[in-house]
């Protein structure tokens, strides 16, 4: 269970300058500067009942093995700033016989994430409990007992004194994104016997993201006796008690969906002690190091690419003919960390790794911090890629009727990775959030392919007289080398590549990222209709009306990663437009989709997570004060539509499906929009 407050300040301005140099040249000079600081605080409680004996759980309760559970609490405070410069440079050339544009652009974004004053986390926990769920529903269980392991005596987990501190984390971070773009197009159109359209241009982007050492500063806190909590973490006999660093206001709220209030640590307090008294809080040197390694990142891509595209129109310009050729050339550049184990093993004269008697290599060190220097090292994973792709396409249209026009198009696309499936390496799952509330090693694939597809379209669409339209249209599209992804138990060999700790992350599953073999194939239906009740009273006049809604199916292997494919779409609304006045409300559904395959060790077959279907209402609302001067409000999920994730397999019931439910609120935005 966790809650998060958050305050959002976003501010931007823009200018645009035009000078026309002559009839037909038109010289364009933008600038655009945005600002976004949000501050956020988290809190999260954890009940995990570790083992569970055999008959010791049913449909609606669970009893933990004795002594093997653990309660929780994980705050995270977070201070981003993020500034965006944008200069775009263009000049238009709209002649009598040649039309041209050459753009220049650039754009710099920076991100800091300071934790001034504060702590980012501060865990604290206890162990060595036993925790009991009874009367669970799909939501949470109906009632929840903790009790000691050894002694039997109940635990308040809401009671801040039943925890002890087990860590502090500073972790300031800092990331730069540049993007960069020069284009040039030329287009001429040519009488021969039918118009016909010419255009051919070029063009490079470059885009750079640099997210450098986070300067991670990690404690293992101490309390006033020196010594650390390091295996049952129980208040009991011991001065690592949480209860000095209470929040006292953010353990007022009551938490959702009907838990109580919980006493919360507040990072400042903790911070407060350090500067305080040092002696509590004992510098973790290896987790400082490798947290500032793995989070040491840097990817460059360069797209560079040419086109020609031809426009025809036949029959008096009923039939319209688009088609081209697109050829891209990406290169990329990236840098991210490296674990390579084998850097501390003793090599003879020849490089041959001497090993003991037993047959394992012996280590250069045993020391944890220098076995981390020497097997993780900062942006060692460098990944130089390059692939070069043609985009064939073709689009044709055929007035049937003055107000019916009948569509066809073919196209084809690719779909890159992420910037992070390059420099990503290895990521690893906050150790205070267990394996059952969705944590998991993820480790990036960097030899994944981009997907490409083949689609094809046609569509019809009917005007009505006045204003509106209802169209109908349909699709098929498959995919190559579709992204998929496959998840597994971790094992103790896998681990010890990556230098883990099987006792900390044994629990955890692997997830990483393959090209599927074989083909994804999306099929679909789209319907569009809009119109103006013109029929109305004077009274009511300017009331539009509008609706979409998109059905598609996907067949093909079932580890290909479907997620943000949403098989039923539906949108619809009303407007009201006059003079001065606008007012908008729209209805969003999202049904049910896949994300991704969840396989492990006793998990069903064809088991996936599912975002749940979801309805949201948005309203908008404009009124123009003066000729330059207008007021707006946007109101966005106004019915506090919640967000849930579920977990399902074949045999799944309903009421052990939800694994996330997120109630986001309503967001309320209003401003003054002016033009000078």
């Amino acid at each position: 269970m966790a809650d998060r407050w958050s305050n959002a300040d976003r501010r931007s301005i823009a200018a645009t300058f035009d000078y026309k140099l002559t009839s037909n040249d038109v010289l364009s000079l933008s600038y655009q500067y945005s600002m976004n600081i949000n501050t956020s605080m988290g809190r999260a409680l954890t009940f995990d009942v570790g083992r569970v004996a055999p008959g010791n759980f049913t449909t609606t309760s669970t009893l933990g093995f004795a002594g093997s559970g653990t309660i929780s609490q994980a705050s995270n405070g977070q201070g981003r700033s993020n500034w965006t410069h944008m200069p775009t440079f263009t000049w238009r050339h709209n002649g009598p016989v040649w039309k041209s544009n050459v753009g220049l652009g650039y754009s710099r974004g920076r991100m800091n994430d300071d934790n001034e004053g504060y702590f980012k986390s501060t865990p604290i926990a206890r162990s060595g409990v036993t925790v009991s769920f009874g009367n669970i529903t799909e939501l949470r269980p109906g009632a929840i007992a903790v009790t000691d392991g050894t002694t039997g005596a109940p635990v308040d987990p809401y009671d801040i004194n039943s925890y002890i501190v087990r860590s502090a984390l500073f972790q300031p971070r800092r990331a730069v994104n540049l993007r960069s773009s020069a284009t040039a197009d030329l287009s001429r159109e040519f009488m021969i016997r039918v118009p016909v359209t010419i255009k051919g241009g070029l063009g490079i982007s470059r885009e750079l993201r640099d997210n450098p050492g986070s300067g991670t500063t990690s404690y293992n806190y101490v309390g006033r006796d020196g010594r650390g909590n390091p295996t049952i973490f129980t208040p009991v006999g011991t001065d690592d008690t949480a209860a000095p660093y209470l929040d006292q206001t953010f353990s007022r709220p009551r938490l959702p969906f009907g838990f109580p209030s919980v006493q919360v640590l507040s990072d400042s307090r903790a911070y407060d002690a350090l500067r305080a008294t040092p002696s509590y809080f004992v510098l973790d040197e290896n987790n400082q190091y490798r947290l500032d390694v793995t989070s040491s990142k840097r990817a460059e891509e360069i797209i560079s690419f040419g086109y020609l595209r031809g426009d025809l129109a036949l029959l008096d310009r009923r039939l319209k003919l688009v088609g081209g050729l697109r050829a891209e050339q990406t290169n990329i550049d990236a840098e991210g960390p490296l674990t390579d184990l084998t850097r501390n093993f003793q090599r003879d004269a020849s490089g041959r790794i001497i090993r003991g008697p037993n047959g394992v290599p012996l280590p250069i060190t045993t020391n944890a911090l220098e076995t981390s220097k020497l097997t993780l090292i900062a942006r060692g994973q460098k990944v130089d890629k390059e692939y070069l792709r043609l985009f064939p396409s073709i689009n044709a249209s055929y007035n049937v009727r003055d107000n019916l026009v009948a569509r066809a198009a073919y196209f084809y696309s690719i779909g890159r990775p992420d910037f992070n499936q390059y420099s990503g390496g290895l990521t690893l799952p906050n150790t205070d959030t267990p394996a059952s509330a969705g944590g998991l090693i993820v480790v990036n694939n960097a030899a994944i392919k981009a997907w490409q597809a083949d689609t094809f379209r046609a569509q019809c669409e009917y005007y009505f007289e006045g204003v509106g339209m209802v169209s109908l249209g349909g699709f098929r599209r498959e995919f190559e080398n579709f992204f998929g992804g496959t998840t597994f138990a971790a094992t103790p060999d896998f681990l010890e590549i990556y230098g883990l700790d099987p006792l900390v992350y044994g629990p955890y599953p692997v997830s990483t990222q393959v090209n599927v073999t074989g083909k994804v194939r999306m099929t679909g239906l789209e319907f569009t209709y809009k119109q103006a009740l013109t029929f109305l009273p004077f009274w009511a006049r300017g009331v539009q009306v509008f609706a979409n809604a998109t059905a598609q199916r996907a067949t093909g292997p079932e580890i290909a990663n479907l997620s943000g494919y949403v098989p039923r779409t539906a949108n619809w609304g009303v407007s009201l437009t006059r003079e001065r006045f606008s007012a908008r409300m729209n209805w969003n559904y999202r049904g049910r989709a896949r994300r991704t395959l969840v396989t492990g060790v006793g998990i069903e077959g064809g088991t996936f997570q599912w975002s749940a279907e979801r309805l949201q209402l948005d309203a908008q609302v404009d009124a123009r004060i003066t000729k330059k001067l207008s007021l707006f409000a946007n109101f966005r999920n106004l019915n506090d539509a919640p967000i849930e994730v579920q977990t399902a397999g074949p045999s799944t019931p309903d009421y052990a499906r939800i694994t996330t439910r997120t109630l986001v609120g309503s967001l309320w935005t209003f401003g003054v929009r002016g033009s000078f």
